[in-house]
């Protein structure tokens, strides 16, 4: 079973009832380091699942604002997020652009190679302050399983950054050699 926005927002609502607006901000915010979800998805994927009866709806009446729709999961939601907790896990997809450009680059000058090293690493830096922050804020009061996540998170991008330097060295090296 590959991981879905379906998935995703199953184990969301085992946590507790929420508005599609709190699972969109729960897709932007801690799990984007290794769920990429778009807003986009959010309600198609809740109304499959309202279909499915593996959630359901509730609506409730606002005076000053509109109405909201909270929704929470069913015993056939569990049923099948526990489902998906027993297939085997996933081989991660790696989509990497700067990969792409750098194997199909080959026409590039080494200072648009560098670019986009830099950009990448710049990127890979962001993400690994925020996680860092997240760990540094945290990972006292956080349950062992968030925490083993968050880790394989920090060292993921942590690699990355360790690699886009390696390369940048590999290229400069490689034009100190030339010259």
């Amino acid at each position: 079973m590959q991981l879905q926005a379906k998935y995703v927002a199953l184990a969301l609502l085992s946590k507790r009832p929420m508005t599609g607006y709190e699972i969109k901000k729960n897709f932007e915010g801690p799990i984007s380091f290794f769920f990429e979800g778009s807003y986009g998805s959010v309600y198609p994927t809740l109304k499959n699942l309202e279909k499915e009866g593996c959630i359901e709806k509730r609506t409730i009446i606002q005076e000053d604002r509109p109405n909201k729709n909270e929704y929470s999961i069913t015993e056939a939601g569990r049923a099948v997020l526990a489902q998906y907790y027993e297939q085997p896990v996933e081989e991660d997809n790696v989509r990497s652009d700067v990969c792409m450009r750098l194997f199909f680059g080959g026409k590039m000058d080494e200072g648009e190679m560098l670019d986009w090293i830099e950009q990448s690493r710049k990127q890979h830096e962001a993400k690994l302050s925020i996680l860092q922050g997240m760990y540094d804020q945290y990972h006292q009061q956080m349950p062992k399983h968030q925490l083993l996540s968050l880790t394989i998170g920090i060292r993921y991008h942590q690699a990355k950054i360790d690699a886009l330097l390696e390369c940048a060295a590999m290229l400069d090296n490689h034009h100190k050699e030339e010259k």
